[in-house]
């Protein structure tokens, strides 16, 4: 009976020792290979990291980055017992972004991450950048230039960035003055119910400034040369330091194609083409669908919405092959997408324009101008815009003018690229413009790689 006993105890010992052994073994297994697959993950992202910063510099032969495009590079890593290698891959896309795809690999574990980068100009680093003169006339021209959003921290910007001259007609005009009151409209990530008062308004640093070799800062009707330090007696609110460079970021150019495609594959202005066409007896107008006009048909548009009380509101991109002239005292709303025109576009004294984007569509630009193209905010007009501001030419904001901006501003007019005569104007600089679609950087320019989406991808 005793050796029964024995051996039923022996029995389930055995049993459960073998059960603990072979549990112990799934156990460090399951370890194994969750190691492998993080140390996998992380190589990938390293692989991804490293072509960014080939990007934004040079490859290993001293070739410019910005043209790289490897279909397998191979690094390896020695660190641990397995061999440990990542491998890069980009491929462009239609929009002007890069596919980025790191491959990470531990053993026989592998894992992939893609990026969607975009090769953006350094000039979208800059709030305010005009490619020749800013100015700020008469009194009282206020300007406010704020930070927006998330992604700032990582990236160096400025507020005012200028090629020839910063220009301060009289000493009266502000820059981020915190003794003045601000009212700001929600922004794409913005909550609504957050939107307005002073309790939305970020910090007013001290306006930095970014000027080329020969640029010069001037005061008074007689645009004397001045310094910071006098600027700041002058009760400007101004950084202390003045960076220099040799010259400004190149100014993007736009890829007019990929909007017009974008405007033609638009149909969610359907109705209100045929409201307008006929409103206007355009019979042409009435069976359009999609977004791309002339200059005739969205002038006809725009009369149609003048007129009335409650207007649509239009959506999605908009091309306009001439200008855009927003009637006096009109209020137009363009939503989730942008306004595109290959000439100038003037906001009529009284009227309003504005155009909102949502977080999904945050990187839109907001309006863009082409070949001899302006924006011109007239007397006592309001503009409210969500994403990027490009104009070819001067952008004017005249007396009694409101602009807010929640991206940035950007002009490569050869006489003066920004005026204020006594309006207000307000950008809120967003990081995400510099993954606005659709734009190029010239030939033999640096960029800068910014990443507007991560995902694992299993191939």
């Amino acid at each position: 009976m005793a050796l029964l006993a024995v051996l039923a105890i022996l029995l389930a010992v055995t049993a459960s020792s073998v059960t603990f052994i072979w549990f112990m073994n799934q156990q460090q297994t399951r370890a194994g290979t969750r190691y492998r697959a993080a140390a996998a993950l992380l190589l990938a992202e390293a692989g991804v990291h490293r072509a960014l910063a080939i990007l934004e510099s040079e490859t290993h032969e001293g070739a410019p980055g910005r043209d790289w495009r490897p279909e397998g590079h191979t690094e390896t890593v020695a660190a641990g017992p397995m061999p440990r290698r990542y491998r890069v891959s980009i491929v462009a896309d239609q929009d002007g972004a890069l596919l980025v795809t790191g491959e990470g690999q531990v053993g026989d574990t592998v894992r992939r991450l893609r990026a969607r980068v975009y090769p953006a100009s350094p000039a979208l680093l800059s709030a305010l950048y005009g490619a020749t003169v800013v100015q700020f006339e008469r009194a009282p021209a206020a300007v406010f230039l704020l930070p927006y959003g998330a992604g700032i921290g990582d990236r160096p910007w400025v507020h005012i960035a200028a090629g020839e001259e910063v220009w301060f007609a009289q000493s009266k005009v502000s820059l981020n003055d915190p003794a003045l009151p601000l009212d700001l409209a929600s922004g794409p990530v913005d909550p609504p119910e957050r939107s307005g008062g002073e309790s939305a308004s970020p910090s007013r640093e001290s306006v930095r400034v970014l000027l080329s070799e020969q640029a010069a800062l001037t005061l008074g009707e007689a645009r004397q040369r001045v310094d910071v330090q006098q600027l700041t007696m002058a009760g400007l609110n101004l950084d202390e330091r003045v960076r220099r460079a040799e010259r400004l970021p190149a100014f993007p150019s736009v890829d007019r194609a990929f909007y017009r495609d974008l405007a033609s594959r638009n149909t969610a202005n359907a109705e209100v083409n045929r409201a307008a066409g006929k409103f206007t007896g355009d019979g042409d107008l009435e069976r359009k669908s999609d977004g791309s006009y002339d200059q005739a048909q969205f002038a006809r548009v725009l009369a149609y919405l003048a007129s009335t009380e409650d207007a649509p509101t239009l959506r999605g991109v908009v091309y306009v092959t001439g200008m855009v002239t927003v009637p006096a005292r009109s209020r137009i709303r363009i939503e989730e997408g942008a306004l595109v025109a290959e000439s100038t576009v003037q906001v009529n004294p009284d009227a309003e324009l504005q155009i909102v984007h949502s977080t999904h569509t945050r990187t839109l630009p907001g309006i863009i101008t082409m070949g001899n193209g302006a924006v011109i905010v007239g007397p006592r007009a309001r503009l409210r815009v969500h994403g990027l501001v490009l104009t070819s030419r001067v952008f004017d904001a005249a007396a009694g003018a409101q602009v807010e901006v929640v991206g940035a501003l950007v002009s490569n007019d050869p006489a003066v690229s920004f005026r204020n005569d006594a309006a207000k104007v307000v950008i809120r600089y967003d990081p995400a413009v510099l993954g606005t679609p659709g734009l190029r950087v010239p030939p033999g320019e640096p960029v800068i790689a910014w990443v507007a989406r991560w995902e694992e991808v299993s191939r």
